[in-house]
């Protein structure tokens, strides 16, 4: 029983809207973290900053959308190759923040603060490597100039993430 990978060139406009469902899967998640951890004042606080930061980044990830729709005009130039497709899809795909239909199955089963956060940094880290891969084979320069500066807060968001970790 294998599962074909599905060998098809993404575009820089494909590979962005995957982004922005990817800050939307976030924002879900910490949404509901939120909810879930509303006893704890900090830690609902927590979550709901990271849940604001997501939607920032979602703005920027549209914003260069729109940009790209206005500058590429059918420029076949926008494929990344196939292995860098592939493995974006295949990143995306087994991305730690489910899809939004899937965050309030994930979440019943996440008994402690701990383990959310602990879901989280592995969920940001898959951004990480997703983010760093559209910077290493992007066609756009627009395009690495957002990710690039999108990837930085992903990396702040890690670090927050693995020092609240500390604190709990």
């Amino acid at each position: 029983m294998s599962s074909e990978i599905e060998k098809k060139y993404l575009t820089d406009l494909e590979v962005v809207s995957l982004a922005i469902d990817i800050e939307d899967r976030g924002y879900e998640f910490y949404t509901m973290a939120s909810e879930k951890f509303s006893n704890d004042k900090k830690i609902k606080e927590f979550f709901d900053e990271m849940a604001r930061e997501e939607l920032i980044h979602k703005s920027k990830f549209e914003e260069l959308y729109r940009k790209l729709l206005d500058e590429k005009k059918g420029d076949d130039s926008a494929y990344f190759d196939i292995e860098a497709s592939i493995y974006l899809t295949m990143l995306y795909k087994t991305s730690v923040f489910p899809s939004e239909n899937l965050v309030e199955e994930v979440l019943k089963n996440v008994d402690t603060i701990y383990d959310a956060i602990e879901l989280a940094i592995r969920a940001e880290k898959d951004s990480i490597l997703f983010y760093d891969e559209i910077v290493k084979e992007a066609k756009f320069d627009a395009t690495k100039r957002i990710v690039i500066t999108l990837l930085n807060e992903e990396i702040k968001h890690f670090i927050d993430l693995s020092n609240k970790l500390k604190e709990v």
